[in-house]
């Protein structure tokens, strides 16, 4: 292998990232930004559509969603017990249309795409799904930066240097803590578990990738792919033309997928290219090309589920010697899950009598409290207290309740990393619509696991008590498996001798490559409870500086710059 195929379109380039989310943005205005003087090229190209003219705005900062945040939720709990029915269904329609199933075990739909007869329902990630659209799961994430405690970084090769790379994302993300802080229920929620026993010295505001606009308070800017991207996101600063002929620095191909990267075998007559990928075959949904796609560096950055999808494709884990250096076992094992239980509560009369003072009869567009109960040693889980616009048992929005008063309780807790959650690709399986391995899930939950989720929800219920009262219909409830959309592990790093653990070295640049790097939430060892997209555009930010100290080292520049 090597060799193009004769009838492939070539595309030559600097730099190749397969993946417009959050960490492939922050490989491409890492690089970009780094090396004007070496006018380095960036080729990006992703399975979903380009919805903007922006690449990757985030879908909330639509003012149809700032001014009613109920018609951009999720209906998160499934089932005959929360069957809704259309006229329910009042939210729902922006997050899952962005959401694709992975792996669906429900006999009563067995002609969905998405079904795996092969599916042990007992070790699924019944929720599990990922987003397939330029921005990726930018486009809908929650935009909350939390940074990992100093127990969910034990795992990492670089723990002791992590902080520099997290303060390095924030400003990317521009992550902020303060724009909530003049909104009276963010104030009163605050502070009243502030001043409780329980919660003493674990309340904070949460972390937000968000904006406040000076001009219209009422307005927030959400955080998204095109945030990290800054001026490159832009109209004109980037370049969409399929048969463009010019020396693009940055250019973004929607609607193709990645078939299989295809690598130097170990007895190539060219020593040097031993260890190096030859080209990544790609294929233009739309005109049914292929594309091989030539480059100096390589970043795949296609999620914690697609990213180990595409490795196992291209013969990165089967055991083969072809083509030399290490097999890479690790690919979808170490798999790591948040749990995640939720409520809805009533606020206090005490306290809806303070926000009537101040909100008068209307709900006024992003006041709600954006309130984080922090991850501690003895309490090791993730609140967020909030109005999100997220759905949870059968609770109407708008309706029987004023949403001046109600919020919102999401707490994560943290799986342990074991080498036996994985997943596991097939050449039949559910994913028939992307012509790609079918996934498998083969998880559980430890009994330690569970103890700890088991005072999770405790800690959880405490805080809707110290609140107000949990509204009927709305009690709390495990979400189904995946729910959290956080998993991590499936491409994990580790030190540049753990070829058996690990996919990846401190760079991200995987075993045995030279040339090759991966990106994502897939790279995080650890187990976490904190949401990961801070941790993951850290990592991606070390790794893209590491590419440039490549390309200046072969260009024969200095390092310094």
């Amino acid at each position: 292998m090597g060799s193009l195929q004769n009838d492939n379109v070539i595309i030559e380039t600097d730099i190749f990232i397969a993946g417009s989310g959050p960490v492939g943005c922050t490989f491409a205005r890492v690089i970009l930004d780094s090396t004007n003087d070496l006018d380095t090229r960036v080729f990006m190209v992703d399975i979903g559509s380009l919805d903007s003219s922006v690449i990757g705005e985030h879908q909330k900062n639509d003012l149809r969603y700032q001014r009613d945040g109920n018609f951009f939720g999720m209906q998160l709990c499934f089932g005959p017990e929360s069957a809704l029915t259309i006229d329910d269904l009042y939210a729902g329609h922006v997050i899952d249309a962005a959401l694709q199933p992975v792996s669906i075990t429900d006999n009563d739909v067995p002609f969905s795409p998405y079904y795996n007869p092969k599916q042990d329902p007992s070790k699924n990630l019944p929720n599990c799904a990922i987003t397939r659209a330029v921005g990726g799961m930018g486009t809908h994430w929650t935009c909350a930066c939390p940074e990992p405690e100093e127990e969910e970084r034990q795992n990492s090769p670089i723990k002791n240097e992590l902080p520099e790379w997290l303060g390095r994302a924030k400003d990317l993300l521009k992550v902020r803590d303060d724009q909530y802080d003049n909104e009276i229920r963010h104030i009163l929620v605050k502070l009243w578990l502030e001043k409780s026993r329980e919660f003493e010295g674990r309340v904070r505001n949460l972390p937000l990738a968000v904006e406040r606009s000076k001009e219209q308070q009422e307005v927030v800017t959400f955080a998204g792919p095109n945030t990290i991207l800054g001026d490159w996101a832009k109209p004109g600063n980037f370049c969409t033309n399929s048969d463009c002929e010019k020396h693009c620095r940055f250019s973004l191909r929607s609607d193709h997928r990645v078939s299989t990267i295809v690598r130097y075998q170990k007895d190539y007559p060219d020593e040097s290219k031993r260890g190096q990928v030859s080209y990544v075959a790609v294929w233009d949904l739309r005109s049914g090309k292929i594309l091989s796609v030539k480059a100096k560096k390589y970043v795949i950055a296609l999620g914690a589920i697609c990213t180990p999808q595409v490795l196992w494709d291209s013969g990165f884990s089967d055991g083969s010697d072809f083509f030399g250096g290490p097999d890479l076992p690790a690919i979808g094992r170490y798999l790591s899950e948040q749990s995640l239980v939720t409520c809805q509560v009533v606020l206090k009369e005490d306290l809806r009598e303070k926000i009537k003072e101040n909100l008068w009869q209307y709900m006024v567009p992003n006041s709600e409290p954006q309130v984080n109960v922090k991850f501690t040693r003895e309490k090791p889980w993730n609140g967020m207290i909030n109005h999100d616009a997220y759905l949870y048992g059968s609770h109407k929005p708008g309706f029987k309740y004023d949403q001046r008063f109600i919020v919102d309780l999401r707490f994560y807790g943290r799986s342990e990393v074991s080498r036996e959650n994985r997943l596991m690709f097939k050449e039949e399986g559910p994913d028939v619509l992307n012509n790609t391995p079918g996934v498998t899930f083969d998880v559980t939950r430890s009994d330690n696991d569970k103890y700890w989720d088991s005072l999770m929800e405790e800690d959880m219920r405490d805080a809707a008590k110290e609140l107000g009262e949990i509204i009927e219909g709305s009690e709390p409830v495990w979400q189904p498996f995946g729910a959290a959309l956080h998993v991590t592990g499936t491409t994990r790093m580790g030190h540049d001798n753990e070829t058996k653990t690990s996919v990846v070295n401190e760079f991200s640049k995987v075993h045995g490559q030279s040339d090759l790097y991966i990106g994502g939430n897939g790279v995080i060892p650890d187990a976490t409870a904190c949401n990961p997209t801070l941790t993951s555009v850290g990592y991606a930010i070390k790794a893209a500086e590491h590419i440039v100290k490549q390309l200046r080292q072969d260009a024969g520049g200095s390092d310094a710059n």
